[in-house]
């Protein structure tokens, strides 16, 4: 051996062989060259098999086609040649036998085989531990040794039950980890990773099945259904075949559970439509419970997609179970009749008082939600119809307070206290709203698509949005009233 060359590797970093997609050798985080494919492959063998392997057993695999006193003579001219590429000892002879040296060289993808069995047998995984499993994940993803072709079938023969012993690896370690963000609620996450269990092989239906229970722990029928008929086609192009039958009795599981738990929520009676001051107030009532309570909504409103919006019905369901709910449209938006008024603080009062009186109500209570607070600007005009009990408002805990008044603004009301107090009622009647609150040419405003947190929530915004037109994107005619009930 040269003199140049160390005995080992122990006293510099070792070298790292990169086995995940293109291969490649760094020392220290510098590329070390090696123009040799049969170099690569005979340090990713020995990585693999962690263990010497006769000189014959390599020479037959480096070279199937050569007589075995030439492939062994070319055996050793490419130990040689890895040694002084490496500028030092790589590989160890135990008799007829060659290994690596320990510690001279790290290859990530037996690495990467031994996180996978250890993740994958654990009972759970800590949050240090997800966090690895994310980062080998986004390694993985790429093919074993890709683009390492030299003519050798008894090594690509090889290469390919090992990439296919990688992949099943990945797909383990994929659904462990999918598991894992599902019991976090990170759903999206969860998501994501199975639309690339799908990928590594899009004809294993339990991927499908996988993708299709996300969906169902959402709550999205729809979502079900895309993914079965997704799973269908891909069959059906490919194998002229439909699903089998654990993933049809899947499907009609999650879809039949799905519709029992729709069935099982609160009924949710016909719209109903009160003629207010300027054109009729879509409304609805939820629950029976012998005191009412008003939800006065924000700038975007519809009654029926908002009650599909799951964390918005759940809490709607709950005030239903103590209250009997009244849920509307203000004017101009949703299901009300297109207007082309303004909504004031004192118009919003007046259909609010419509309301109560078409459906015989004399004592409500009021729940304003965000703009819907403006309601209590006008509560005098509301308590002449019917007999108010208590008006409070709502605003998001994240959402800083901003000014949004000219005028004084009135006390912030308690949910112990009433807000009828003749002070109150003053500071009311001084109170208008400034531009930037009335103005409706802003539907992406403060709490909209932009601030909301989740994917879920964002879709929920935007169907509102196209569905709920302002008055400044009313219809010219406002001739044609609603239908009513």
């Amino acid at each position: 051996m040269p003199a140049r060359l160390r005995s080992s590797g122990l006293d510099e970093a070792p070298l790292v062989l990169h086995a995940l997609g293109v291969p490649s050798l760094r020392r220290g985080g510098r590329p070390v060259a090696l123009s040799l494919q049969r170099g690569f492959a005979l340090l990713a063998y020995l990585a693999f098999e962690a263990g010497p392997v006769p000189r014959e057993h390599l020479a037959a695999l480096l070279w199937p086609d050569a007589e075995a006193a030439q492939a062994r003579t070319r055996l050793r001219r490419l130990v040689y040649a890895l040694d002084e590429a490496a500028g030092a000892r790589l590989l160890s002879s135990d008799g007829d036998s060659l290994a690596l040296v320990p510690g001279s060289v790290e290859a990530d993808a037996p690495d990467f085989a031994r996180f996978a069995r250890r993740a994958v047998a654990a009972e759970s995984l800590a949050a240090d531990v997800l966090a690895q499993a994310h980062d080998w994940l986004e390694r993985a993803r790429r093919p074993l040794l890709e683009g390492l072709l030299f003519g050798s079938a008894t090594f690509d023969d090889w290469l390919k039950a090992a990439s296919i012993e990688h992949e099943r690896l990945l797909a383990r370690l994929l659904e462990r980890v999918i598991d894992a963000c599902t019991r976090r609620g990170e759903f999206a996450a969860a998501q994501d990773l199975a639309e690339r269990l799908i990928a590594l092989d899009p004809w294993r239906e339990p991927s499908y099945v996988l993708l299709m229970q996300l969906h169902a722990f959402q709550g999205h029928s729809a979502g079900v259904e895309a993914v079965y008929a997704r799973c269908a086609d891909v069959l059906r192009a490919e194998f002229g075949i439909r699903p089998g039958p654990q993933t049809e009795s899947a499907y009609v599981r999650m879809t039949e559970d799905l519709q029992r738990l729709r069935s099982n929520r609160i009924d949710r009676p016909e719209v109903r439509f009160a003629d207010g001051p300027a054109g009729a107030i879509a409304y609805t009532v939820l629950g029976s419970g012998e005191r009412t309570l008003v939800v006065s909504p924000g700038f975007v409103c519809h009654i029926e997609l908002a009650l599909e919006h799951p964390p918005l019905r759940a809490f709607v369901e709950a005030l239903a179970g103590r209250f009997q709910v009244v849920l509307f449209d203000r004017r101009g938006i949703g299901l009300s009749e297109r207007l082309r008024a303004a909504s004031t603080p004192a118009a919003l009062a007046q259909d609010i008082a419509a309301i109560l009186d078409d459906a015989g109500v004399r004592r409500a209570w009021l729940f304003g939600s965000s703009e819907g607070g403006w309601a209590r600007c006008g509560w005098p005009s509301i308590a002449r119809s019917a007999s108010a009990a208590c008006a409070c408002s709502a605003r998001s805990r994240a959402a800083p307070r901003r000014p949004t008044t000219r005028g004084p603004c009135p006390p912030r009301p308690t949910t112990s206290g009433c807000s009828g107090s003749s002070r109150a009622g003053a500071a009311r009647s001084a109170w208008r709203p400034s531009r930037r609150a009335s103005s409706t040419t802003r539907p992406c405003a403060r709490g909209g698509p932009a601030s909301c947190a989740t994917p879920c929530r964002r879709a929920a915004w935007r169907r509102s949005c196209a569905a709920c037109a302002t008055p400044t994107c009313a219809v010219s005619s406002t001739a044609s009233a609603c239908p009513r009930s």
